[in-house]
C-alpha cells in the first residue's frame, strides 16, 4: 500500500515491513539457490580429478568440496537462518548421494578390471556420506540463530 500525503508530521520514519509473499519467495529462493550452490561446492572436486581409487586424491576431493561446503553453509545457516539451513542440508543430502555413487563407480570398475582397486575400504562407500551428513546436521544445530529455530528464552 502506498501511504498517504497527509500534512502530518512524524517523529521518526516509519518502517517498512515485508508482507508474508515476499518472505515466502524470498525463503523458498533462497533455499533452492543455496542447495544448488552447496551442491555444486562439494562435487565440483570429484568431477576435476578421477582418480578417486587413490586415497590421496579421494581425501584432497572430499576436503576441497565439502570442507567449502561446510564453511559456506556454517555462514548461511548464520546470516540466513533456518531457511539457509534447509538448504544446506538440501545440497549436503544431494551431494552425499553423490559421493556414495562415485565411490561405488570406482569399486564396480575395479571389479571390471578398468581401474586399480581403491586402496581404502569398502565401508567408506557408507561411512563417508553418513558422516557428512551428521557433521552437517551439527553444523547446522551450531549456526542457525536461536530465533530462526522457533525458540524463546524466558
Amino acid at each position: 500500500m502506498n501511504r498517504l500525503k497527509t500534512d502530518e508530521k512524524l517523529e521518526a520514519p516509519v518502517k517498512k515491513e515485508r508482507d508474508m509473499d515476499t518472505q515466502m519467495i524470498l525463503g523458498c529462493s533462497g533455499f533452492a539457490t543455496i542447495a544448488f550452490f552447496v551442491y555444486f561446492l562439494a562435487v565440483w572436486p570429484f568431477l576435476v580429478w578421477l582418480e578417486i581409487h587413490r586415497l590421496i586424491v579421494f581425501a584432497g576431493d572430499f576436503a576441497a568440496g565439502f570442507g567449502v561446503a561446510a564453511v559456506c553453509g556454517a555462514i548461511v545457516c548464520r546470516k540466513v537462518g533456518l531457511a539457509g539451513a534447509a538448504g544446506f542440508m538440501g545440497g549436503v543430502f544431494t551431494a552425499s548421494i553423490f559421493l556414495y555413487l562415485r565411490i561405488e563407480q570406482a569399486f564396480v570398475g575395479a571389479v571390471a578390471r578398468q581401474v586399480p582397486e581403491p586402496e581404502y575400504p569398502r565401508t567408506l562407500q557408507f561411512v563417508a556420506p553418513l558422516a557428512t551428513i551428521l557433521f552437517s546436521l551439527l553444523i547446522c544445530l551450531v549456526f542457525v540463530k536461536e530465533e530462526s529455530k522457533g525458540t524463546e528464552r524466558p
